[in-house]
């Protein structure tokens, strides 16, 4: 293989690493924001299960405070129904405080069945509690993670650059042009192996011609996708 092939290749996989590296360094904004993201949704379910659970213990303060006010209300009719004289009037009061009675029987029921409402919501309030901050952890380890191997690609896409920059000053400025302008696409092989008379790159026959002068190691370019070809056995 002559020598300008070699030193393109050597280029090109030095090219290639970079492109690879660049790509992966781009993905990474993208996958903290789905973490940032997952955070948030994490963050919501904890802060409405706390709301619940709050509201439901709230509405026992609420039940708490009916059932003593109703409690005070019979005990001052209780009171008042001593100094009353009268048969009918007496009557009256005393299904005042049945009724006063039966307001707190009624609050101690919805009292009862909030208890056990408020139980379940703190289970499942403690539950989302932890499911957050294990998962905020492990949110916070990743985001770590990939801002570490942000700087290492960042790193290694400089060591590669200047790597290329010096394998570039080996190759000839006809054939570095072209290859130059292939590799600016930036999603194609821009020197890619010819074989059985078949294109690397598009996969398409080349003409005789082409398979000939690629076969003689001399530049050549591809009929159909223009890309440069070198021939492999």
């Amino acid at each position: 293989m002559k020598k300008w092939i070699e030193d393109l290749l050597a280029l090109q996989n030095c090219d290639l690493r970079i492109r690879s590296l660049k790509i992966r360094l781009g993905l990474i904004p993208e996958e903290i924001r789905k973490l940032d993201e997952e955070s948030a949704k994490e963050k919501k379910r904890l802060d409405d299960s706390k709301e619940i659970f709050l509201k439901h213990e709230l509405d026992m303060k609420k039940i708490e405070s009916g059932i003593a006010e109703k409690n005070t209300l019979a005990q001052k009719l209780q009171t008042q129904s001593a100094m009353i004289k009268k048969n009918e009037e007496y009557k009256a009061m005393l299904n005042e405080i049945a009724g006063v009675k039966s307001s707190v029987g009624e609050f101690e029921t919805q009292q009862l069945l909030l208890m056990d409402k408020i139980e379940d919501d703190r289970k499942k309030f403690r539950q989302a509690e932890k499911i957050y901050e294990d998962r905020k952890k492990s949110i916070s380890d990743e985001k770590t993670g990939l801002a570490e191997l942000g700087k290492q690609l960042e790193q290694e896409i400089k060591k590669l650059s200047e790597k290329s920059e010096e394998l570039r000053k080996n190759v000839a400025p006809e054939i570095l042009s072209p290859y130059s302008r292939l590799l600016s696409r930036g999603t194609s092989t821009p020197f890619s192996p010819a074989k059985d008379g078949i294109c690397g790159n598009c996969h398409l026959r080349l003409t005789p011609q082409t398979v000939n002068t690629a076969r003689k190691e001399s530049p050549a370019f591809c009929d159909n996708c223009s890309h440069m070809i070198y021939y492999s056995e």
